[in-house]
């Protein structure tokens, strides 16, 4: 069939055209895409910076509605709504036996090289090229075949746009707090970067009832996207010699908590600086993943700090997606509000411009 998508041909080409998509095979389904959200790990890809290399399609946060199953797949039917998840771990390696499916020992040679979980791709252009699915995803577009582990429900009640922001964007920063961290109630928390991710970090430290919540950017509008989730307290760090330090001052018992959702060296550092002795920094982003960061070891052992790393909010897909939705459903989650702009397909490109200014705190691509 043919479909339109999201389509880098090559590092740093953007192109939404008409692909060739092949049927599910067996254990795969066909997902006519209602909703994707916009990450930076799309536009990092887009740039080459990631592991995932060109020719792909772009698009890992998705929800839609079924419309054909290969065989032997038990899950799910035509006509249901699904979340795409981004992460289909295998479930019976020793990683995942051990309950870390994000980090399940198939996914590097399949999802993290853009290939669909049996190893091969069910994508080309329209002249002929084959094209690799994002993180066994591919959502930027109109379908999306995607392997039975990558679909979850989506209750009723869970509007599309909701639901596909929840795999990655909310699982991600959800999931550091709650998961990597377990953050307890009571104490501080500060969430340095106010991205998709880190707001959604933010509800995460509101729901584990951390008090206050301090949201930390170098940009206003960005800190009043947090102010609207609930942040307590907003800090801009951009004229600060040293953040750590005017970041420690705005509670008299210190950090407990921090989350970086930038992942640079120098947020790396602050976040660890900024907490307490004894307190935790969480990293979640990934700009420095190909650096080596210099980390003062007396933090670490005179301070009896911990400095944890969080990928993919350290989450079980398949079980861990689903408490998320009810509590959104529950209204714990108050995700509606992370959401601010719905574009076209073809506004992509406009979508990571206004990402990167902070004039959004989460784009959704509406599909159909």
């Amino acid at each position: 069939m043919r479909t339109k998508a999201a389509v880098v041909r090559e590092t740093g080409r953007l192109t939404i055209e008409e692909v060739d998509l092949a049927p599910p095979k067996q254990g795969e389904v066909l997902v006519r895409m209602h909703s994707a959200g916009v990450c930076h790990s799309d536009l990092h890809t887009l740039r080459g910076e990631l592991r995932a290399q060109p020719p792909l399609v772009l698009g890992h946060e998705g929800a839609g509605v079924v419309e054909a199953v290969g065989s032997g797949v038990s899950n799910c039917e035509p006509g249901d709504r699904v979340v795409v998840n981004w992460l289909p771990a295998c479930e019976s390696c020793q990683t995942c036996l051990g309950g870390r499916h994000n980090l399940c020992e198939r996914l590097a040679r399949t999802t993290f090289r853009a290939l669909l979980a049996d190893g091969t791709t069910r994508l080309a252009t329209a002249d002929g090229m084959p094209l690799k699915h994002f993180l066994s995803a591919a959502t930027m577009a109109e379908h999306a075949v995607v392997a039975e582990a990558s679909i979850v429900p989506i209750p009723d009640g869970v509007s599309f746009d909701v639901a596909a922001v929840i795999g990655c964007a909310v699982a991600t920063g959800v999931g550091a707090v709650i998961n990597t961290a377990k953050a307890v109630p009571g104490v501080p928390a500060a969430v340095i970067g106010c991205g998709g991710v880190g707001l959604s970090a933010l509800l995460g430290c509101k729901l584990a009832g951390c008090n206050p919540v301090i949201a930390v950017d170098v940009l206003d509008s960005k800190l009043d996207f947090a102010r609207s989730l609930g942040a307590d307290v907003g800090l801009n760090i951009s004229g600060e010699d040293k953040p750590a330090r005017a970041l420690r001052a705005l509670t008299d018992v210190g950090i407990e908590y921090a989350f970086d959702s930038v992942g640079s060296a120098s947020t790396i550092l602050l976040s660890l600086s900024a907490v307490r002795p004894g307190g935790t920094a969480t990293i979640v982003g990934l700009h420095a993943a190909k650096e080596l960061v210099g980390i003062p070891a007396g933090a670490l052992v005179l301070q009896n700090k911990r400095l944890l790393g969080s990928f993919a909010g350290s989450i079980r897909p398949r079980l861990d997606l689903p408490k998320l939705l009810g509590l959104y459903l529950g209204g714990r989650l108050p995700l509606d509000g992370l959401i601010t702009k719905r574009y076209p397909l073809e506004a992509l490109p406009q979508a990571f411009e206004d990402m990167e200014a902070g004039h959004i705190a989460r784009g959704v691509l509406a599909l159909t």
